[in-house]
């Protein structure tokens, strides 16, 4: 007996949640007014500092006195991101407003060697999505030795060099892969010169993680009070809207000509997908410590920003992850679990 095909329609789109206040009123536009004071009050804000280095101490801090090293003499370095001719992003200085505070500067406590950094962006109501190189790190041990693998991740929403509008938490990443939010193959090592070049190419179509969120804000699910982002597959979009599309991103670029834990922000035309379809490049300028960030576009006739990409590396042009598929389907799973 044949099964009856199913004509329920799939969902191809995820919608953010982006009140203003998050509490029911918004301010008037006056001129002079402190706005982020406002929206902060109430907040736990926080005072951060480093790097003075690159290492995790002993102790279980994310920074230390030495200089950069690793066991073994070798420092990971994040994969290639490229600022393209003129370097046009712009630093963004009201971080506790929206879209702002819902994308966080992650610095990565790795099971050995130095502290990594990367970017993420508030994905639910306790879920935060980012690269899964930025978790998993093989910059320094490829995929034919064990890769470098998270174990603590601090988390600051909307940072601006050393303030955190809204504090700073850790979160422990579980040391059973099966209970972390990252795709099996970026757990595969110790694996033959032609297997691991193979294996590197499918995992770079499966570059996404995920991290559970178990922060409340005043009683509340951070992703709740501070607002998230949503998400809509790329194919779903009006082919004539498609082409050409207008994106945005920004993140937390790992820079010594920015200024540390800063938010940058850009924006530009998409340009081509490739690669089977999996990624999406566009004309944008990103630097190391940017993998992780969205890239959204903004809808004005439903007033939503919908999320199509995770950046994840670029060379003469950038380019994203497409969230569409299985890996639309697998994150609706984490949002909705």
């Amino acid at each position: 007996m044949v099964a009856k095909r199913s004509t329920k329609k799939r969902v191809t789109e995820l919608e953010s949640f982006m009140e203003q206040t998050n509490g029911g009123g918004s301010p008037e536009n006056v001129e002079g007014f402190n706005f982020f004071r406002a929206a902060t009050a109430g907040f736990r804000q926080e005072t951060l500092f480093g790097p003075t280095v690159l290492r995790d101490r002993p102790d279980g801090g994310f920074f230390s006195d030495a200089g950069p090293s690793a066991e073994d003499g070798r420092v990971p370095g994040p994969m290639s991101e490229k600022v393209i001719g003129y370097d046009n992003r712009a630093r963004i200085g009201e971080t506790a407003m929206l879209p702002w505070r819902c994308i966080c500067h992650l610095e990565v406590q790795y099971d050995r060697g130095p502290v990594g950094f990367g970017s993420g962006f508030i994905a639910g109501e306790n879920l935060l999505l980012t690269a899964a190189h930025v978790l998993v790190d093989r910059g320094a041990y490829g995929w034919q030795e064990k890769p470098r693998i998270a174990r603590r991740v601090r988390i600051a929403p909307g940072r601006d060099a050393s303030l955190a509008p809204y504090g700073a938490f850790v979160v422990d990443i579980p040391e059973d892969p099966a209970e972390q939010l990252i795709p099996e193959i970026w757990h595969r090592d110790r694996l033959g010169k032609e297997e691991a070049m193979e294996v590197e190419q499918a995992a770079l179509s499966q570059d996404y993680a995920g991290i559970r969120l178990d922060r409340e804000v005043r009683g509340e699910c951070i992703g709740k009070r501070l607002g998230h982002f949503g998400f809509k597959e790329f194919d779903s979009i009006d082919e004539k809207d498609r082409e050409f599309l207008f994106v945005n991103t920004a993140g937390y670029p790992h820079s010594p000509n920015k200024p540390y834990g800063t938010l940058w922000y850009n924006a530009g035309r998409t340009a081509e997908q490739h690669h089977d379809d999996a990624f999406i490049d566009y004309m944008v300028d990103t630097e190391g410590g940017q993998s992780g960030s969205p890239v959204w576009f903004y809808d004005k006739r439903r007033a939503q920003r919908f999320v199509i990409a995770i950046h994840t590396t670029g060379d003469f042009v950038n380019r994203g992850l497409l969230i569409k598929g299985e890996i639309f389907d697998t994150i609706r799973a984490w949002r909705d679990g």
